[in-house]
Order: C-alpha cells, then structure tokens, then sequence
C-alpha cells in the first residue's frame, strides 16, 4: 500500500477503487483512513461514482458488488463519521429520494390489486417507476422487474392476457439480467399462467419445465414437483373441471388416493384448466352481494360483465342461473346452467340447479317450492326447524327429489338415522337427476348397514352426477374410512 500514502496524489478513480475494495472487505479502518486522507476527492467526486464504471456494467456480479460497496460507504461516513452527505446523495432525503416513492407507490398498487382496482395499480406504479426515471443502482435493479410484474398482473386479470406477456417477459429479463432467481420463478410461473390461459398449451409446459430448473437451482424441491406435474399434465391435455383432494397439506388427484391418507382434514375443490381472473373474482362477488340483497336485476348485470372479461370461466354464467331464477327467467336459467356444464363439466350443483330449473320452466313446481329449497339449503337453522319447512314442502311437491334430499340431511343432523334411511330411499325411488342421486347415495351410505354402504359408495363413484360428492364416495371406499 505504499502508493497509497506515497507523495504522488491518487487520482479519483483509485480512490474510488480502494473505497469499494475496504467497502467490499468490510474493513472499516481503511475507509477511516481514506476519509482523513482523501476527504475532498471522495466528497467531491462521489456523485459522479454513482455511475456504474462501464467496465463493469455488463457482469451483473461484479457491478452488484460495485453499487453494494458505493452503499457501504456512505453508511459508514455516515453513521461512524458523523457525515451524512454521501448517503444523502446517494438516496437523498426520504421526502425527495425517488426510490423511496417508488416503494411507496408500489406498496400502495400492491394493496389495490388486493381490492381488484387494477386500473389504480397500474397508474401506481407507472407514476413510481417515472420518479426514478434515469436513475440507476440496486433499489432500481430490485423495484424494476417488480413493477413491470405487476403492470402484467394488472393487464391480466382484467382479461388482458395478451397485453400481459411482454410486460411479464420483460420482468423475466430484468431478473435474469441481475441473477434474482426467486423474482425470475414467480415472472416464470405469471407466464406460464398467462399462456396456459390463452390456451397455448405447447409455450405453457415449456414455461413449466423452466420453472422446474430454476426451482431446482433455487433449492425449492416443492416448486419443482409442482411444475413437472404441471407441466406434464399440461402437455397430455388437462380437462376442464376436475376434483382435487386436500389431505395433511398436501394436493392429491383422485388417481393418487392410498389409504391411509395424510393426517389432518380432508377438503374438496375443483381445478379448472384456467387460472381465475382477480377482475372476475371481484365482479362475481359484487353481483353476489347484490343478489344476497334480493337485487337479482343488478346482480345479473355483473354476472354478465364478469362473463365478458373471460368467456372460460363458469362462475359468472352459474350465479347468473340464481339471479334469472330469482327473476322467474326459467328458460334463460337453464341454459346458464347448460353454459356452465359446458365450461366447467359437473361445477358445484349445476346439474342439480338445471334440474330445478326445468321443473320451474315446465311448471311441475311452483315458485314457492324453489324459494323453499333455496331457503334450506342456503340457510343456518337447525336440523328440527329444517325438517319441518321440508316437510311442508313435500306436502306441495312430494315428487321433487332434491326435497327428499333436504329432508334426509335433516334427519342425520338430528340423529333420526332409520328415517334418514328412509327419506334417501324414497328420494332415490323418484328417479333423481345425477347430481342429486348421487348426494343422496352418499347420505343412505352414512346410515346404512355396512355391506350395504360399500354398494352404495361404489355406485356414487360410477355416477358421472354431483363430481365433489363422488370424490367424497371415494375416499370414504378406503379401507380405514369403511365401518
């Protein structure tokens, strides 16, 4: 270190390198000793450092490694020299600094997209990302690919998914430009789910291997299990609508089911081909609040709005069957419901509400008996007080299967198992739709005897009818579910 402190004076440029090698080497006696030696030169010449060397600008390495040191130093000049003008230069104050804008405004688009204001976000981040305009330095290399991920996340859940990939491919860049491998996994997986909803089945399972390999070299052995399942699947065709199994934590496709199954609870729920659009989502539930409120006019406007925003999800088109129901539209609730199988085969009660719907539309019920079915299944009193609105709508529609349904659930809550048995036997004998058969096979199978149970599980798994209830049959077939 002899030319250090020799009588030639170090040029600028050398005392910006020994600072970032001290900075680099964590050694804060040297950086004591270049501020008492070169206090003028660094104060002097520190803003123009915060322009990456050219040399270096290309190894996302070693220019990491540069702006770290830059960092380092002025929280050292600061905080141990009790000089906080490096520090201010290099992030300004925190009313002016535009990195600190810009994590405010991304914070505040993070919490609208929570809320489906997805035009907001957008406006959010694009007004953060203009007050750093120009500036460059780890916080833009952190803040960039994040807000281009979300101005992607915005276009695509308002049904934008085209607009959204370059948005997204862009963020890939930028993350694999700096080696950020967790920020290229989840740009590499909103890819993925914008293609596989576009349908570009051939681009999404490429995307999904790639996810795999970053996974992998990120160490996350659940991610990478996930992809190649996906992937794979992806890649045979995936159906539309299908059953999944939750157990102990884990996601089990009714393929995979073992006895005994993981500990803990088990849940049912349905895995379309297509992830949910947010804009969607928000404009379902609206409609559904509105429809809660007896408003079936305005709760069907939104159902049809979140149809337009995506012409693949059954959501909008089966609630928008309980709003034309509601609004006597019997016809046009059929074929909600036959939009919804189409879309989503075998969706919650669709079948079921079809049903319904054409005994109302061929006038063999009246309106009095749907809002009673609407009023048991929907409601919260107790099995007593169910059984006896059951029983006075039997006394209107003794023929209507779900009724005997309603009534056999009663009944089991109530713990009057020979009459379950028997009200699920006078349903069946009514020639039920298969959602409904099914349902009620499952509830006989709870009360009846053994032998008897597995013939009745084993028919409900056949039964292309109610798809949750017949997951249900299948995991209560295994052998430590069977009495």
């Amino acid at each position: 270190m002899k030319w250090f402190f020799g009588k030639k004076p170090m040029s600028p440029d050398a005392v910006r390198d020994a600072l970032v090698d001290a900075a680099d080497a964590r050694d804060a006696s040297k950086i004591d000793e270049l501020a008492d030696k070169q206090r003028a030169v660094i104060v002097e010449h520190f803003a123009a450092w915060q322009e990456v060397p050219e040399a270096i600008r290309s190894d996302a390495g070693e220019t990491k490694r540069y702006v770290g040191a830059l960092m380092a130093v002025a929280e050292h000049f600061k905080n141990v020299l009790g000089d906080p003008s490096l520090h201010e230069r290099l992030v300004g104050s925190p009313r002016n600094n535009p990195l600190v804008k810009w994590q405010k405004a991304l914070a505040a688009a993070h919490k609208a997209v929570a809320t489906a204001r997805y035009s907001e976000a957008e406006a959010l981040v694009r007004e953060g990302m203009n007050s750093a305009n120009g500036a460059s330095g780890s916080g833009v290399d952190r803040y960039l690919p994040i807000s281009w991920g979300l101005l992607g996340q915005c276009k695509f859940h308002q049904g934008k998914a085209s607009d959204a990939l370059a948005l997204f491919w862009r963020a890939l860049e930028l993350c694999d430009k700096t080696e950020n491998v967790e920020g290229a996994i989840a740009h590499l997986t909103s890819l993925h789910e914008a293609n596989r909803w576009l349908g570009e089945t051939v681009e999404a399972a490429a995307l999904a291997d790639k996810l795999a390999e970053r996974a992998a070299r990120a160490g996350d052995g659940e991610r990478v299990e996930w992809a190649r399942r996906r992937a794979e699947r992806v890649r045979a065709g995936e159906p539309l609508n299908r059953v999944v199994i939750e157990a102990g934590g884990k996601s089990l496709e009714i393929e995979e089911l073992a006895s005994p199954l993981p500990e803990g609870r088990v849940r049912f729920h349905f895995e379309r081909n297509r992830i949910e659009l947010g804009g969607v989502t928000a404009t379902v539930e609206e409609g559904s609040k509105l429809g809660s409120r007896g408003d079936d006019t305005g709760a069907l406007g939104c159902f049809r709005s979140a149809a337009a925003l995506d012409p693949h999800d059954p959501r909008p088109h089966y609630f928008a069957g309980l709003a034309l129901m509601g609004l006597g539209r019997y016809p046009a609730a059929v074929e909600s419901y036959e939009t919804t199988e189409r879309l989503a085969p075998g969706w919650y009660h669709c079948r079921a509400d079809r049903a319904l719907a054409l005994e109302l539309a061929s006038r063999r019920i009246t309106r009095a008996t749907f809002e009673a079915v609407r009023r048991i299944e929907d409601g919260d009193k107790p099995g007593a007080e169910k059984l006896a609105l059951v029983e006075l709508a039997l006394a209107q529609a003794p023929d209507l299967p779900i009724l005997h349904l309603l009534k056999t659930n009663a009944l089991i809550e109530t713990k009057a198992n020979p009459d379950a048995a028997a009200a699920a036997r006078a349903g069946l004998a009514k020639d039920p739709d298969p959602d409904v058969r099914t349902r009620l096979l499952i509830a006989l199978a709870r009360v009846a005897p053994a032998g008897e149970a597995r013939k009745l599980l084993e028919e409900a798994v056949s039964l292309d009818g109610n798809r949750i209830a017949s997951a249900m049959a299948r995991v209560m077939l295994l052998p430590r579910q069977v009495n």
